[in-house]
């Protein structure tokens, strides 16, 4: 019979897994773990499918499902060090897809990453490959640098919105429109996160931050950005998508997008760059849950999830989608 296993002193407390659940096998303890956090417990282990749905969700890494006798495995292209980030934050979510493609490819060993500053500026001690640290929106700058130098390495990036859309649109425009052999993850959550929650490129119209308390006014700064309809302009050929991490199949969806995306690096096709709307539930305001359905109301309308540009053949056929 299948059942989640609860690492409690990595949870802390979101409660995502327990509404992503089908059939309500966990709840809330009414105990803290070490962290201070309540977690999760077992109500009804009878009613198990073994769907993983918990585990899908859990942005901590903190659950593994026991199914015939096998225990799903945390991947080994993470480190052991629990995330930082607040209860909730799905970039967790994300760095378990990017680690999973890694893995999943066999390419940890000749992988680099470039963390860049924001709520990813830690994303070194998560990937349990090299990573580099780059300056504010200079990631994709350092990207080419290594993978120009040292074109057998598998090489990514990993930013925010506030990042790549705003001080790094140049780099990722030029980088793009150069064809680079690098692969771009891409955190849209609508708001600086680790700053403060200020108005980003891709706020909503309306949508409340730091420093536009009544909401984004579009007379005044202007629509958000669409970052890979932007890019989709540019002839040269490009891998594009938008995913969105705010329920199990959405993740599911996005987990393929994100190993194509590395595939294609791999084969030297293209450039590659997929958008993840993620969410910020401390910045926004609202419980994990909230912030997941805010997501799906609110942000995939303007940001719609699907491929914007495939290249239809190898580098050096320059007619695409």
């Amino acid at each position: 019979m299948p059942k989640p296993i609860i690492e409690k002193d990595r949870c802390k407390g979101c409660e995502l897994c327990i509404s992503a659940c089908p059939e309500k096998v966990l709840a809330l303890s009414q105990e803290i773990n070490a962290k201070g956090y309540f977690f999760p417990v077992i109500v009804q282990p009878d009613a198990c499918t073994g769907c993983r749905y918990c585990l899908i969700m859990c942005p901590d890494t903190a659950i593994q499902v026991e199914n015939k006798g096998k225990t799903t495995a945390r991947s080994v292209a993470l480190t052991q060090k629990p995330f930082s980030y607040c209860p909730g934050c799905t970039h967790g979510v994300i760095h378990r897809l990017v680690a999973e493609a890694i893995e999943g490819l066999g390419v940890q060993d000749r992988t680099v990453g470039i963390a860049p500053v924001g709520c990813s500026v830690l994303a070194y001690e998560f990937f349990a490959c090299d990573m580099q640290q780059a300056s504010h929106g200079r990631a994709m700058a350092v990207a080419t640098g290594i993978k120009r130098g040292r074109p057998d390495l598998t090489v990514f990036t990993y930013q925010g919105d506030g990042d790549l859309a705003s001080i790094g649109m140049a780099e990722t425009v030029h980088a793009a429109n150069r064809g680079e052999k690098i692969t771009v993850i891409f955190v849209n959550n609508a708001i600086y996160g680790m700053t403060g929650g200020q108005m980003a490129p891709t706020t909503l119209p309306g949508q409340v931050a730091s420093t536009c308390p009544t909401g984004r006014d579009v007379k005044l700064a202007g629509y958000p950005i669409r970052v890979v309809e932007l890019l989709k302009e540019l002839k040269t050929p490009a891998y594009l998508t938008r995913v969105s991490v705010h329920d199990p199949k959405a993740i599911l969806a996005a987990k393929k997008s994100i190993r194509k995306a590395f595939e294609y690096q791999l084969k030297g096709t293209c450039f590659s760059l997929v958008e993840v709307l993620s969410t910020c539930p401390t910045n926004w305001g609202q419980t994990p849950k909230e912030a997941c359905d805010w997501l799906k109301d609110n942000m995939i309308p303007y940001y719609p999830i699907r491929e914007f540009k495939i290249p239809e053949a190898e580098e050096g056929d320059a007619h695409v989608q």
